[in-house]
């Protein structure tokens, strides 16, 4: 979610200066009103912000740039849809994005709450024309946000007197892998994975998809499949590569992929890369789970690729 800095400051100048009408166009060019929220719903006798509604949140931090109804607009920057987005459909990325900002968006997280970051994600996962079940938590947004490293060290200390539920030690394959899992949260990766100092770290190459339709021409996307197909392909390879080597997929504790968005499409197929990737992980007949980071890219080697992805596993 991108939110212009004009908009951001106007926000932090409510209190003591009113509210003041907001301006934006749309992909038409038209210039839109946007009616704030009022001071006595935003603040409470002057102090901080408090409203805890979705839609508030929304209009007061996101329309501006976005619009009323998450059509996306243009001007000083370029300002994505937020309706009909497939990024949404899982609340780890915008609770990212709103509580530690990207690009030339400014992180809200020192101006809203973990109820309110909260609430908001909710609401443009299931509203704007969107259909996707909320499934943050507080504790998702709670560790999403920058920590100093005085708490970080508080909270090992903690850990070491108190067994952590969502901490899993070897993994049963016998490598001393610990494995934290989110806490509070059914997503399909690892908030963290400590290694061994004396353990073997194997680094493969990046895989690329296979050809899933040999009688497709050359250089179709037909040949290599949709998102989900290239990345089923991509990580039986992968699962391949390991075997040939003495390891498995339980071994993987990193993973990297780069997602190229398909043929007429907006943005990458972040839903379709999570089809394919959850039959291979957190299933099952192989539970464990890798850190992991996605990354959107212009491009690869093959323009009919969409998919590539890297591991980094430890050998028993």
């Amino acid at each position: 979610m991108s939110i212009m800095k004009s908009r951001f400051l106007s926000v932090l100048a409510m209190a003591g200066l009113g509210t003041a009408p907001v301006f934006a166009q749309d992909d038409s060019g038209t210039e839109q009103f946007i009616s704030p929220v009022s001071d006595e719903a935003m603040f409470e006798g002057g102090g901080g912000y408090t409203s805890t509604d979705g839609e508030e949140l929304y209009n007061t931090f996101c329309a501006g740039c976005h619009m009323p109804a998450g059509e996306g607009a243009s001007g000083a920057g370029e300002y994505p849809p937020l309706s009909g987005n497939p990024r949404l459909e899982f609340a780890a990325y915008p609770i990212t994005i709103i509580v530690n900002g990207q690009g030339g968006m400014p992180g809200l997280g020192h101006l809203l709450s973990d109820e309110q970051v909260l609430e908001v994600t909710s609401y443009i996962q299931s509203d704007l024309g969107n259909d996707y079940a909320p499934d943050g938590t507080l504790q998702m947004v709670a560790d999403t946000r920058p920590v100093e490293e005085g708490e970080v060290l508080a909270e090992h200390e903690v850990e070491e007197e108190n067994v952590d539920p969502d901490r899993e030690d070897g993994g049963g394959n016998e490598t001393g892998v610990v494995r934290h899992r989110i806490p509070n949260s059914n997503f399909p990766i690892l908030l963290a994975a400590e290694i061994p100092a004396d353990a073997t770290l194997v680094y493969l190459s990046g895989t690329v998809p296979q050809v899933v339709n040999p009688d497709a021409a050359e250089g179709s996307p037909e040949r290599y499949g949709d998102t989900t197909a290239q990345t089923v392909s991509t990580l039986a390879s992968i699962e391949q590569k390991l075997a040939s080597i003495g390891l498995d997929m339980a071994d993987v504790v990193k993973m990297q992929v780069y997602l190229v968005s398909p043929e007429g499409a907006d943005a990458m197929d972040f839903a379709g890369f999570m089809e394919g990737y959850v039959r291979f992980f957190g299933t099952e007949t192989q539970p464990e789970l890798p850190t992991r980071s996605v990354f959107e890219v212009a491009g690869l080697a093959n323009p009919s690729w969409l998919v590539e992805i890297e591991v980094v596993a430890v050998r028993p």
